[in-house]
This record gives C-alpha cells, sequence and structure tokens, in this order.
C-alpha cells in the first residue's frame, strides 16, 4: 500500500558525538513530518512506499509477510503527523539492499513519544524527537541508542512496547501495539483508588509474552517489574532498579532485565558491554538475575583501555570500538593485556557513529555526519570490514535517509 501523502523532510538531523552525562540537543531528530495524513501500512505494504529503492529506478521488492529470521538488516523510522505518530520497521537484504519487508506500528494518542507528551524513560523518544527537543537518556550516541531502541520489540517485530500517559501529573502507564494497531495498557486502574502508578521504560520480552519495565513502589523504591500481554496482567516484581534515568534491556534465557546501557551480548550470551553512573569498567558478566548494573552488581568487571563507544561483539573475545570522537573504529580483545587492532576506516575528518554487525561479525554499518556541522551535516550510511584492507562502501538507498535508525542484522 503506498502512502499517498505529502512528504516534508526536516533539512537536518543532528546525529551528534555525544559525550557521558551530556544531554544534547537535536539528536535523533525525526527526520520526515507527514503533514497530509498518515495511512497505515501493514506487511503487504509496497516496499517503495517511503519514495526509494536499492536501485536508481525506485524499483522494489515485494514486502515479505514476515521478517525472515536470518539475512536480514532492520531499520526503525518515526513518522510524526501532527500530534500523530508511526513506527515504521523495514527488513532489507544486505546483498541487494532492497526491502523485503515493511511493518508500520501506529502510535495512539496516549503514547509518549515526545518530551511535549511527558518527560518519562521511553526510548521512543529516542526515535521521534523534534528539533530542539531534549532527550531523557544519558547518551544519543548510536552505539547507546540502538540496543535500548531494540528492546522496545519483540524477536520477530509483531509487538511494540509503549509507555503510556496516565489520567494526570506524572502518571505512567506501560502497555504494547501488535501489528493491527491494537493498544493493549498493561497498567490501567489510574482512575482508581490507590497509589499513582509510575511505569516507564518499557521493553517487550523477545519472545513477547510481557512487556517489562522499571517502576516506583509505594514507599520509593525502584524496581524492575514485568506484566503479561494475556490474562489479568498482574504486576510481577524481576528485581531492583535505581533511580537514574538508565534504560531497560532484556538478556538471556529466562529472561533477566538489565538497567544499563550500551548493552551488547556476546556470542554465546555470557558477557556484556555496558555502562552504568559510577561503575568503571565496561565488560561484565551477564548477570544471573535481573538487575540494575551498579558496581555492586557487576560481576567480573574489565575495562577495554581506549573503548568509550561499544559497537558489539565481532567474534567470542572481540568488540568492535568507537575509539575517538571523529568515529575511528578498532576491534578489541578482551583478554588480558589485548592491544587494540589497527583502524578499520580510512582517516578523515567527519563523525561516525557504529549501528549494527552482521551475524558473522565480519561487516559493521555505521553512519557519518559533518563534524564541523552544528546541525550534524548528515552524509549518509556505509557498510565497513571489521578487519584491514577493505574501503568502507557507502549505502546509495534513497529511503534510508537521516531519521533511519538501525536495529539489528540478523
Amino acid at each position: 500500500m503506498r502512502r499517498d501523502v505529502e512528504t516534508v523532510h526536516f533539512p537536518f538531523r543532528i546525529r551528534g558525538y555525544a559525550m557521558r552525562f551530556s544531554r544534547p540537543l537535536g539528536a535523533l531528530l525525526a527526520g520526515s513530518l507527514i503533514v497530509a495524513g498518515m495511512t497505515a501500512c501493514r506487511d503487504d505494504g509496497d516496499p517503495a512506499g517511503k519514495g526509494g529503492s536499492a536501485s536508481p529506478s525506485g524499483a522494489g521488492t515485494p514486502a515479505a509477510a514476515g521478517l525472515r529470521p536470518r539475512d536480514v538488516v532492520v531499520t526503525a523510522d518515526c513518522m510524526l503527523g501532527g500530534s500523530a505518530a508511526a513506527i515504521d520497521i523495514a527488513g532489507w537484504d544486505p546483498r541487494t539492499w532492497k526491502r523485503l519487508t515493511q511493518i508500520t506500528f501506529d502510535l495512539p494518542a496516549p503514547a509518549i513519544f515526545s518530551t511535549v507528551d511527558a518527560r518519562a524513560l521511553t526510548p521512543m523518544i529516542d526515535l521521534c524527537r523534534q528539533p530542539g527537543s531534549e532527550g531523557v537518556y544519558d547518551s544519543d550516541s548510536m552505539e547507546w541508542a540502538v540496543p535500548r531502541i531494540r528492546a522496545m520489540f519483540d524477536r520477530d517485530f509483531t509487538r511494540m512496547a509503549v509507555v503510556l500517559r496516565g489520567s494526570g501529573g506524572d502518571e505512567t502507564h506501560v502497555g504494547f501495539i501488535d501489528r493491527q494497531g491494537k493498544l493493549t495498557d498493561l497498567t490501567g486502574g489510574g482512575d482508581s483508588l490507590g497509589f499513582t502508578p509510575r511505569e516507564e521504560n518499557a521493553a517487550m520480552a523477545p519472545d513477547g509474552s510481557a512487556v517489562w519495565f522499571t517502576y516506583e513502589t509505594s514507599d520509593g523504591k525502584h524496581r524492575i517489574g514485568s506484566r503479561p500481554v494475556n490474562g489479568a496482567h498482574t504486576l510481577t516484581d524481576q528485581g531492583p532498579a535505581t533511580d537514574t534515568n538508565l534504560p531497560l534491556v532484556l538478556v538471556g534465557q529466562p529472561f533477566r532485565g538489565v538497567q544499563a546501557e550500551m548493552v551488547h551480548l556476546s556470542p554465546d550470551g555470557s558477557r556484556m558491554t555496558a555502562w552504568a553512573h559510577g561503575v568503571d569498567e565496561n565488560v561484565f558478566d551477564v548477570p544471573a538475575t535481573s538487575t540494575a548494573l551498579t558496581a555492586d552488581t557487576a560481576k567480573h568487571p574489565k575495562s577495554l583501555d581506549g573503548c568509550p563507544e561499544a559497537v558489539g561483539w565481532t567474534g567470542p573475545q572481540t568488540v568492535l570500538c568507537r575509539m575517538d570522537q571523529l568515529g575511528q573504529f578498532r576491534a578489541v580483545g578482551t583478554d588480558p593485556g589485548a592491544a587494540p587492532g589497527p583502524v578499520l576506516v580510512p582517516a578523515n575528518d567527519k563523525e561516525n557513529e557504529g549501528e549494527v554487525i552482521s551475524p558473522d561479525g565480519k561487516r559493521f554499518i555505521f553512519n557519518s555526519h559533518r563534524a564541523s556541522d552544528p546541525t550534524g551535516g548528515f552524509m549518509g550510511f556505509y557498510v565497513a570490514g571489521t578487519t584491514p584492507g577493505s574501503a568502507p562502501q557507502k549505502l546509495t538507498v534513497d529511503a534510508l535517509n537521516a531519521q533511519t535508525v538501525f536495529l539489528e542484522w540478523r
């Protein structure tokens, strides 16, 4: 189904480098404003519905019934139309860069997708921020943002977890939206007598069975909880959280919630890169139970020297790192005494941010923007090798633009 609407694109979107503890304005801006309304495009939608494809002519591949389990790259875009919004999920063939699948989740009025709606912790704001608006997390660099955005969806992108405005004040609920556009408020009960619910950082279980979140108890404690998508949606307490603005992601089997930034799991699922307030190291054992990452809960911590931003793992004991402010990448071993490998991108004066790594660990995708441009100066996306010797290849797909976020390469 084509989107028979007029689309006006903002001339820029800031994807600026974000130092820790900073809240840069304008990073991860929503890039397109739908001014004539929006029409939801389901799995059978036209693959060129956003006006572009891997071929110069704009021809595309018919969308499949769903995302295939492997050999696909998944992207997300936020579309804004007045007070409404929608999230477009697309699956791409990494060889031809033809769109295979398009899924749209319409955001109903109660869903929080900007700090204009409410200042709640939700990665939806990463996707849908408008020019000049503030974020809610510590860093907007893509190495940090991608894991928390990906956590909003189940494994097959059939459900999306959302944070909802309550009936008043600072009340917030959690819920989910399915592919048919149905919203389910799992918290409910906001108009009844009792304690005001404050549930945020909504993350969907990989199997779609529950929404996990952080919440505040009646006595002011911060916890991790979950509510099943079926039945009575009863709250299950899962473990301790913190009162900081760290997001929540799910790891392992059985699922555990980890409240931390920049969480990337090793291939065997036993180790993770992560960042949290007051924790000096950046590689840890995956927690055995749900918890916030703190100096006390961190198990077998290790520091990867010169790795302020971890893109992900390229092998069992190797992490791809963005090494400096201008976005040079190196592979860094996690073994004791391992030195950073050679640079993987030719010398340049751009700012680059890593987004996703191929499942075999041999390639990765990064975005690039002009360092001297205060508006971000988006330059495009590139595919590069994780070993030296190959030149990065620029992606020339019209539908991949400044508001696109790469979520997964599987």
